[in-house]
């Protein structure tokens, strides 16, 4: 008997069938079931294989967050070829070298980026091209007029579990942009994960405000409500008040906003004009969202507020659930449903967790964890050992078993002799007044004297 694994592209086949008539995606303006969206997303596909892409070829989508962006990353996956989602606000250089560290077989635009693309045929004049939309400085396929023209491509291509997904790019604390890689076994596991914690349902109605380049807007929000027949109101940018205004209009049920997007909604001086009784939940993450926000949020925006903990080598790794909100200000949670989480110390791999209120650095293993980079041997080793990945971030756990985020291995101050952690300073300044938005960073003693000024 051959063993069957799901991918992503077998579960959103699946999930058309049994949701048809939902609203699948809603973006300026334009709105698709599951029916329709699916034979969209089999018309790119077969764009892309006309193009020369075929299975575990690398897609370059250059596109800002769209309805063209999430149906260029799901084409991928019906294809079997690798996404490849890139930051929008890369510059003609930094995305030269993506392009090129991931041997990419096609690039996808938009007129967001035209300029930085000029300077990516510089160097690939022949790399082909689809443009979503119009553009005056490059030439390329239009995107909507190939669609159009092109039959579906109605079976998905026959990947395995181990498969490559998306390689998302991640430059972290230092060097260059490192390709992250998923599969398509790591990026069911994250879908699963986040339908079970959050209890997803078609239903939900998810508006995504988060870049669809990042795990967190992807596959830890997007995918999700995906594959279970919910509704995706893609919006064309986000401002607190048109966020606000989506909100009301869509009846919309989850939302995913780093801090500062809730703070900026909170302070915004129109916040009480708009309508939020649809929202039953709140997810965020990126940060540690500061306790007088989180007291904020529960009192007047949402009190089914998430905070999470993740990294793009391992997606949603620590939840702290609404009910333990207030009771447990400041802290990123317990380990998720699939992922297991130990403190180490430092430079002492394998010799066991810190006792409760002291500070380690987060280990973490679970089947959403990437296998590792690509193309970089060295760097995978340096931090996945064993079935285990080494975040490079450090946190205590109180004897209840919840995590509290205390900054970077890198960024940890010595001063006296002492640790200091920068986050923990900057709660003390968020609770005075006037202050919405705090960072702490270490400087070198000069022995009283004013230090100089960086160099330009």
């Amino acid at each position: 008997m051959t063993e069957f694994s799901p991918t992503i592209a077998s579960l959103f086949q699946s999930v058309c069938d049994k949701h048809p008539d939902r609203l699948a995606v809603a973006y300026d303006g334009r709105r698709w079931t599951y029916r329709h969206w699916r034979e969209r997303v089999a018309r790119l596909a077969r764009t892309f294989a006309g193009l020369g892409v075929r299975a575990g070829d690398r897609v370059a989508i250059y596109l800002k967050t769209s309805e063209a962006a999430a149906a260029s990353y799901m084409a991928c996956q019906v294809l079997g070829a690798v996404a490849v989602p890139m930051n929008f606000r890369l510059s003609g250089g930094e995305a030269l070298y993506l392009v090129q560290d991931c041997e990419a077989s096609l690039l996808v635009f938009d007129a967001t980026v035209e300029q930085s693309v000029e300077r990516v045929l510089q160097e690939l004049p022949h790399l082909p091209c689809v443009r979503s939309g119009a553009t005056v400085r490059v030439k390329a396929h239009d995107l909507e007029s190939l669609v159009l023209a092109a039959d579906p491509l109605l079976d998905a291509a026959p990947v395995g579990g181990e498969s490559h997904s998306a390689l998302v790019y991640t430059s972290g604390t230092t060097g260059r942009p490192k390709g992250v890689i998923h599969t398509h076994a790591n990026d069911v596991a994250i879908v699963q994960n986040c339908v079970m914690e959050y209890h997803l349902g078609a239903e939900d109605i998810a508006l995504h405000i988060a870049p669809l380049y990042h795990v967190g807007g992807m596959q830890a929000f997007f995918l999700p409500h995906l594959m279970v027949g919910a509704g995706n109101v893609i919006a064309v940018r986000y401002e607190p008040a048109q966020t606000l205004a989506d909100i009301q209009r869509e009846k919309v049920t989850t939302l995913f906003a780093v801090p500062t997007q809730i703070q900026d909604m909170l302070t915004h001086p129109r916040f009480g004009d708009f309508d939020h009784a649809s929202l039953r939940l709140i997810m965020t993450g990126g940060a540690a969202l500061p306790a007088a926000t989180m007291e904020r949020v529960v009192g007047e925006f949402c009190a089914g507020i998430y905070n999470g903990y993740g990294m793009t080598e391992a997606s949603l790794t620590l939840l702290l659930h609404p009910r333990d909100a207030i009771s447990r200000l400041g802290s990123c949670g317990k380990p998720t449903l699939i992922s297991e989480c130990q403190l180490r110390r430092r430079g002492e791999p394998g010799k066991g967790e810190v006792a409760p209120g002291e500070v380690g650095e987060l280990w973490v293993r679970g089947p959403q964890m990437s296998p590792g980079y690509w193309n970089k041997p060295a760097e995978t080793a340096q931090r996945f050992s064993k079935g285990w990945l080494h975040t490079g971030d450090l946190f205590s756990r109180d004897k209840d078993g919840y995590f509290f985020f205390h900054g970077r291995v890198d960024d940890m101050i010595v001063t006296g002799g002492e640790n200091v952690y920068p986050r923990e300073v900057e709660e003390v300044l968020y609770r005075c007044p006037g202050v919405q938005e705090a960072a702490v960073v270490g400087l070198p003693d000069t022995g009283g004297a004013r230090p100089s000024p960086p160099s330009s």
